[in-house]
């Protein structure tokens, strides 16, 4: 059994993430790879402030899952722009260009995860 309190976990700050704008904060909520039985390098949650984004990445035998806890994103995979708000899923598959940046005036918050294909 795993278990951490809130408390516990420190953010990071990722400047240009993926080439992207300003600083992504980041938190592991997961030991990758140990604490994913080897399956996967992250399960994150990232806080971005507005006008912050993490850049254009391709997901090479990996596949990325996100969920937005809180704010408004704009997310563009292979080309296609999709608005995102709370609640909302995407999954970024093997092969697959995407990138995310927040919208609006509220921090947007989402959970990533990254599993091994």
């Amino acid at each position: 059994m795993l278990w951490k309190k809130a408390a516990e976990l420190t953010p990071t700050p990722l400047e240009h993430c993926m080439g992207g704008e300003g600083t992504v904060m980041m938190e592991r909520l997961l030991d990758a790879p140990a604490e994913m039985l080897g399956k996967g390098r992250a399960y994150v949650r990232h806080t971005l402030a507005p006008g912050v984004s993490i850049g254009r990445h391709t997901h090479t035998g990996e596949m990325e899952s996100m969920v937005i806890v809180k704010g408004r994103a704009r997310h563009v995979i292979n080309g296609e722009e999709q608005l995102l708000e709370t609640g909302d899923l995407i999954a970024a598959m093997p092969g697959d260009t995407h990138e995310i940046a927040c919208l609006g005036e509220e921090l947007l918050v989402l959970i990533a995860q990254v599993l091994y294909e």
